[in-house]
């Protein structure tokens, strides 16, 4: 039995922060970066929906098996953060990423490095800071005996979605270690099992008679991670991470931490769970549903940031926002001061 002591990793970022802006201009500057509307690199991405204390309310509230939780940032921190909380631990960019690879901008190069940060358990859960727990969890909701709760599921490949480049490169990589066969055969009684559900049973039985896995899906929600997996592909593919971690801004050749997650569902370390019920993505703009999600039955709630808001529509949102947030979670944590 593996060690079952879990943490939690949360990135996060103050987008109002002047040293950051003024570091990331300089960078964009510099590099002669173009920087569009669509950009996996737009500043809008970088948004801060003052928000965070929700998260840590959730947190608190919905997951007190909790051992550590290891906030990463910039360096700039919450007015509001009690730093000296007994759980929790602030870890600064410089205090684990190389210094190859600063400053970064880019949240591949934060996510890949995460098995670097000094004292982290084996099991650890990533999330977003746009990620909030909204119900009560237990730690056997993302482990089970130390291996990651997960759902694999074979899907078409699409060239609809922005960010697409980021799954090819991904795939490309498992493709080039295993085999379609390698990976139905390892884990056939785990894709092919009504305990999935059926939409993703016949979403994945649908892509069995192709020869090669063209994607797997990937669920927005904060994901169960081994550390030692983490090290074991450093080791295995330290060039291609260095490539990636070395942009200052994401690029796309790049890989992303999905890789890694991939690569546990390819050899078997997963047990199988019902992603789709664990958790659900939202648009921020759909404020009515957003309100009908966060007093839902999921678990996790991921909002999808909308690049097209304007700064006028992005207040309006981000005050619907903290307003339903507050009263989800009314009562101060004790993360707050």
């Amino acid at each position: 039995m593996r060690n079952e002591k879990t943490d939690i990793v949360v990135s996060w970022l103050d987008d109002t922060d002047k040293i950051w802006q003024r570091d990331f201009e300089n960078h964009v500057l510099l590099l002669s970066k173009k920087i569009t509307s669509n950009s996996a690199n737009n500043f809008a991405r970088f948004r801060d929906y003052d928000t965070f204390k929700y998260w840590f309310r959730g947190i608190e509230v919905n997951a007190p098996w909790v051992n550590r939780i290891f906030l990463v940032t910039y360096g700039h921190l919450p007015k509001w953060l009690n730093q000296n909380h007994p759980k929790l631990t602030v870890v600064k960019h410089t205090d684990f990423i190389p210094n190859a690879y600063l400053p970064t901008f880019s949240s591949d190069t934060i996510a890949l490095n995460l098995h670097r940060i000094s004292g982290l358990s084996e099991n650890f859960v990533y999330f977003n800071d746009d990620m909030f727990l909204i119900n009560p969890t237990k730690s056997t909701h993302f482990f089970k005996h130390g291996i990651p709760r997960d759902m694999l599921t074979l899907i078409p490949a699409t060239t609809a979605e922005q960010f697409n480049h980021f799954t090819i490169n991904n795939m490309a990589l498992i493709h080039k270690e295993f085999s379609k066969g390698d990976i139905i055969k390892k884990n056939f009684f785990k894709m092919i099992n009504f305990k999935t559900g059926v939409k993703y049973l016949g979403t994945t039985l649908l892509q069995l008679p192709y020869p090669n896995i063209s994607d797997i899906m990937h669920f927005h929600l904060s994901t169960a991670m081994n550390k030692s997996i983490y090290e074991k592909l450093w080791a295995r593919h330290h060039d291609i991470f260095d490539s990636t971690c070395r942009h200052k801004f994401r690029e796309i050749t790049d890989v992303t931490d999905w890789y890694i997650r991939l690569y546990s569902l390819a050899i078997g370390n997963f047990v199988p769970t019902r992603m789709h019920k664990l958790g659900t993505l939202i648009s921020i703009k759909d404020v009515t549903s957003f309100e009908k999600v966060i007093n839902s039955n999921y678990k996790i709630v991921c909002l999808n940031d909308d690049t097209d808001l304007t700064s006028q529509d992005f207040e309006v949102v981000k005050k619907s926002m903290q307003n339903a947030f507050e009263k989800r979670f009314p009562s101060k944590s004790n993360f707050e001061i």
